[in-house]
């Protein structure tokens, strides 16, 4: 089947959106050929920067322009519903940058937003995507680790609040655990699905964003997830997965290039290298469900990225933390 190109747009020129601009150069069925800002300053270095023949000084703007058939939202999180629905509205196909939303509440609202306007939308988990992780769903369905029973996966940096002022303020959804426990939270569903039984949640809260944040999930039968968030904690980002008969190691499991497999008393490396910086699975999988006519990923279904939300809800409500969008 030939694939039709997809020409996208990114709303929101910021950090992430660099990485999002360099990989989309290595997808064959994608182009990048808009920008939008609020700030045509912005807009239009970023063009300049990466060659991009449209710079938008609205979202409005872009989204009423012919030119782009996705979007690619990757403002700060308390503006991912609203970006989102303007151009979801205007029949554009989105891939929002994670989390989907601040809150399940949003989330829902976006999805519904979506379906009827009969467009696809994605959350922008990159993770799920990346080779290794699926060679590890693969070896955990096979049965050669034996019946999984447990998940270790942190996800700890430490930065000063000059570095990115955005993770250090509430009314921005700041803190640790919407900017990088949703990595673990997703590595679990990967492992052992979307529905834990049970939730226990610890927090180092300051100025009403959490420093650092650890979660204790428990599956059926038993199985139990550990997994931690931080911004003020220098910690190794890997991730352990634990079964009867072996295990699986993930070495900076966020962005997986290698498998380590041990079981009994042998051991054994898998290598997975990505071509680019590891954002061109999410920007594939896109463009194919679009040209297949799909609205959801199956890898990834809305549904899936709904519950991480409402998990991460949970977790706040039991850490006590509140955001001025809840």
């Amino acid at each position: 089947m030939l694939l039709s190109k997809i020409r996208w747009g990114i709303a929101g020129p910021g950090v992430i959106a660099h990485k999002f601009a360099e990989a989309i150069g290595n997808v064959d069925e994608a182009a990048l050929v808009a920008v939008a800002s609020r700030s045509s300053a912005r807009s239009e270095k970023f063009a300049a920067e990466f060659n991009i023949p449209n710079a938008f000084s609205s979202y409005e703007e872009m989204a009423a322009s012919p030119l782009i058939d996705a979007v690619y939202v990757s403002t700060a999180h308390p503006f991912h519903k609203s970006c989102a629905k303007i151009f979801l509205n205007a029949k554009k196909h989105v891939l929002c940058e994670k989390p989907l939303c601040v809150n399940a509440m949003q989330a829902k609202e976006l999805k519904t937003c979506a379906e009827k306007n009969g467009v696809f939308l994605m959350e922008a988990m990159w993770t799920r995507f990346l080779p290794a992780i699926k060679e590890a769903k693969s070896i955990i369905d096979s049965g050669e680790i034996g019946e999984v029973m447990g998940l270790n996966a942190d996800f700890c940096y430490s930065i000063e609040c000059d570095e990115d002022p955005k993770l250090f303020k509430n009314e921005l959804a700041g803190g640790s655990l919407l900017d990088v426990g949703v990595y673990a939270l997703h590595l679990a569903s990967v492992v052992f699905g979307d529905n834990p039984e049970e939730i226990s949640a610890f927090a180092n809260i300051e100025s009403g964003v959490d420093l650092h944040t650890q979660m204790l999930l428990k599956y059926k039968n038993a199985q139990i997830a550990v997994l931690s968030s931080a911004i003020k904690l220098e910690k190794p980002a890997d991730a352990y997965i634990y079964g009867t008969k072996g295990s699986i190691y993930i070495p900076e499991f966020y962005q997986a290039d290698k498998l380590i497999i041990r079981t009994n008393d042998s051991e054994k490396i898998l290598p997975f290298a990505y071509d680019g910086n590891g954002f061109e699975g999410e920007i594939r999988e896109v463009c194919k469900c679009i040209n297949n006519g799909k609205t959801q990923s199956e890898t990834l279904p809305l549904d899936e990225s709904i519950k991480m939300i409402e998990l991460m809800d949970l977790i706040r409500k039991q850490v006590g933390l509140v955001y001025p969008m809840d």
